[in-house]
């Protein structure tokens, strides 16, 4: 989890104010706990814009349709705050 927390962060410095994070099946705790952590331990001003949830119908290996659960959480930077290391 800490890679996701790593690229959103370098995203972020680069210019980026707003991102969204997707994420399907059982890895949403993961999308969740990535923005916890931006939120928590190193950005002020971060907060969460939006979050949809929804499922997609894919086909899984053996052709049989299965649907999945999805969340997309938009997170947005002001951009006048730094960073908090």
């Amino acid at each position: 989890m800490l890679s996701y927390v790593v690229a959103c962060i370098t995203l972020f410095n680069s210019g980026k104010s707003e991102l969204m994070i997707r994420a399907r099946g059982r890895s949403i705790p993961k999308a969740v706990d990535t923005v916890e952590m931006l939120k928590h331990s190193f950005f002020k001003g971060l907060f969460v814009k939006s979050v949809e949830i929804g499922s997609e119908d894919i086909r899984s290996y053996n052709g049989q349709e299965i649907s999945i659960s999805i969340i997309e959480i938009i997170i947005v930077k002001e951009t006048n705050m730094e960073t908090e290391t």
